[in-house]
């Protein structure tokens, strides 16, 4: 495949929103110290991220319609540096306008991204979109290190989470202001699938993304609560979880090849994330829930790809508006889950309140053992010219 400029620039810039999405989970801790607010209270910003995704979801597809997707693609760049900006000015207020901010800008890229890579790669869609989900992955890891480095260096956390996202999207403005980027079509008339099964893939997406973030927002705050992790080590152990599924991602090819049942391959994965689970949940100390944290990693990895496909797979004629609506469910888990173990945590305990990830990976496979579509082989991960990549999570 041959990458062109343009191409470089998107996943640079989906890059850069994946560090941003996943970086949040690590400065959740010291933004909560200093605010001096309770953790239900904070884990209102993961909501407000999630609330640009649900906007994005339910007027994202009618809107790039108007404007155009190139001139959609420099909003959600100006949006996300305006909103880096705000959220570095100290206060509830200015952080809050800038989390919603970074979030409508995210979500755009997370809708338009995929589309601009598969018009400018016709013959090889599913290899970039895997390249820049991939990418994303790996970059993601680097977030709550780079956290963790400037809160151990006395720089603060601002300094690791917000500058190296400003200085990527300053440099990425004038050439992606200059870039050539293809136009939207018109969606393709045609029949979807039937209502239920459509509506059953897009549960299991949301179910995917909640277990996904409940994890990334999280868990760093319980190796804190739970074995006195320091306020560096926390967000660098933390990211062990995104090196566990930057690792599987990396196999995704090979793995789907071999599980080309949808359904199959999302049930094997929520049982091995309930293994990582368990051991970071009763792990002794925090070596074991360290290595918990990396095989939940490993087994929630293909668990947004994999279920974002099945939904494609239901509406292959109007990929633009399945990607809408996959964005409306990722905001909606995004949004929820975490915030909802915030405020079960003020009332019960942390460790209490984590036992909603295990409910939500049971839900999951319970969908499939009841009796959810399977699919053809055709429609598994990798063989989908439209699969789209995740929020960053970071997917």
């Amino acid at each position: 495949m041959s990458r062109g400029t343009t191409t470089w620039l998107l996943y640079a810039v989906f890059a850069c929103m994946a560090f941003l999405l996943n970086g949040l989970g690590a400065v959740l801790a010291p933004l909560q110290k200093e605010l001096g607010v309770n953790r239900g209270d904070v884990a209102f910003y993961p909501g407000l991220f999630a609330a640009g995704l649900v906007i994005v979801g339910v007027s994202g597809g009618p809107l790039v319609q108007r404007i155009g997707r190139p001139t959609a693609l420099r909003v959600a760049l100006g949006m996300l540096g305006l909103g880096a900006v705000l959220f570095a000015v100290p206060g509830r207020g200015p952080t809050l306008l800038g989390d919603l901010l970074i979030g409508l800008g995210g979500a755009l890229l997370i809708q338009l991204v995929p589309a601009l890579l598969s018009a400018l790669h016709p013959g090889m869609a599913a290899a970039a979109v895997g390249e820049v989900n991939g990418l994303a992955s790996a970059v993601s890891v680097l977030a709550p290190l780079s956290v963790a480095a400037a809160i151990g260096s006395g720089a603060g956390w601002r300094v690791g989470y917000l500058a190296p996202a400003l200085i990527v999207l300053a440099l990425l403005a004038w050439p992606l202001s200059r870039a050539s980027l293809p136009v939207a079509p018109r969606p393709v008339a045609g029949r979807r699938s039937e209502a239920a099964p459509v509506l059953g893939r897009w549960v299991d997406l949301v179910l995917a993304v909640s277990v996904e973030f409940c994890m990334v927002f999280w868990a760093a705050s319980a190796l804190g609560d739970w074995h006195g992790a320091s306020a560096a080590q926390a967000p660098a152990l933390a990211s062990l979880f995104l090196v566990g599924m930057a690792a599987c991602r990396a196999l995704a090819a090979p793995i789907t090849r071999r599980l080309p049942d949808g359904q199959l391959l999302i049930t094997l994965c929520a049982l091995v994330a309930a293994v990582g689970f368990a051991l970071f949940w009763v792990g002794p100390n925090l070596a074991a829930a360290a290595v918990g944290l990396a095989v939940t990693g490993l087994g929630v990895a293909l668990l947004y790809p994999t279920t974002i496909s099945r939904l494609i797979a239901a509406w292959p004629q109007a990929p633009d508006q399945a990607s809408a609506r996959a964005a409306l469910g990722s905001g909606l888990a995004i949004g929820g889950a975490p915030f909802a173990l915030g405020r079960l945590s003020d009332a019960v305990g942390l460790r209490a309140a984590y036992l909603l990830v295990p409910v939500l990976l049971g839900l999951l496979v319970a969908r499939g053992a009841l009796g959810a579509p399977r699919l053809r082989p055709v429609e598994a991960l990798g063989e989908l010219d439209d699969a789209q990549p995740e929020p960053p999570r970071a997917e």
